[in-house]
């Protein structure tokens, strides 16, 4: 059954959805079957993997005007026609069914699993309709915090790891990510940045895992990866630190700081590993990617 791996942190700007592309490449590369699921509105991991542009364009402009002028000839009335000619733009995609879908219960987790262009790497693709999946789960009184693990529970065995992206916040789509790791085995990774922002956000997450474990009948255990880790003083005894610590429950790699491969392999909507395999940061993610594999 695949190992499951949710990527989370209650605080963003800290790396988490280059380090969940990073490692889902890594493993794929490496010859495992991997699932990546993307479960952030946001949708960078979508976007990365099946190499959606999301810029804007004047050539976009007058594909909405088009479809205002489409709405308002039926109804006449230009604020509606323009909410649904916004509604129409941003609402297409190149696939039909995402998260959203699955784990609201509208389709199987089959139909909308999405091939990506590097081998062996599948996506459960994200859009900005996640965002009202929320207050959705809220309104159930049954099951709401568990649909993400059923949805798993029918592909586990198709692949030697499935890799959770989530949103920086806590809500219960990031506690469906949660219950979705329920098995010995199953790991949870808080990507750590070394400032105070990053120390609250790192205790926030663990007091989230720590709450979730106390109250479902789980099994996952609990990470910490160093990130964008800068070559100071005050970096280097805060990492001894930590690991001084938190002991087996740090990983040993430590992913530097280097923003240039970084962000124009998000440009270029490649992971580091592909787009700048000899970088330093790259071999950092290698690493990391290694010590994953060696912990199974």
């Amino acid at each position: 059954m695949a190992k499951i791996i949710s990527i989370l942190s209650n605080k963003g700007g800290d790396g988490k959805s280059t380090t969940c592309l990073n490692l889902a490449y890594g493993l794929a590369k490496a010859g495992k079957k991997v699932l990546l699921a993307d479960n952030d509105p946001q949708s960078n991991s979508t976007s990365v993997l099946l190499g959606i542009n999301k810029d804007l364009t004047a050539k976009s402009a007058e594909l909405y005007l088009s479809e205002y002028s489409r709405f308002l000839a039926g109804c006449n009335d230009s604020f509606t026609a323009a909410f649904k000619a916004l509604e129409s733009f941003v609402n297409k995609n190149e696939f039909d069914l995402d998260i959203h879908d699955v784990i609201e219960g509208s389709c199987h987790v089959y139909d909308a699993i999405k091939p990506t262009k590097y081998e062996n790497l599948d996506l459960l693709p994200s859009s900005h309709k996640l965002a009202t999946t929320d207050l959705a789960l809220k309104s159930k009184l049954a099951g709401a915090l568990s649909a993400l693990r059923r949805a798993f529970r029918a592909i586990e065995s198709d692949y030697d790891y499935i890799i959770i992206d989530n949103q920086p916040f806590e809500n219960s789509l990031t506690l469906n990510s949660l219950t979705a790791c329920y098995k010995e085995g199953d790991l949870v990774i808080i990507p750590t940045k070394i400032d105070r922002g990053g120390l609250e956000g790192t205790y926030s997450t663990l007091n989230s895992c720590y709450s979730i474990l106390n109250e479902e009948e789980l099994a996952f255990d609990v990470k910490l990866l160093v990130t964008m880790q800068n070559r100071n003083g005050v970096d280097k005894a805060w990492i001894e630190a930590l690991k001084d610590t938190f002991q087996d429950g740090m990983f040993d790699t430590v992913i530097r700081y280097q923003a240039k491969p970084i962000c124009d392999s998000s440009l270029h909507q490649q992971t580091v590993l592909d787009r700048y395999p000899k970088e330093p940061v790259a071999g950092d993610y290698q690493a990391f990617v290694n010590e994953v594999m060696s912990n199974v």
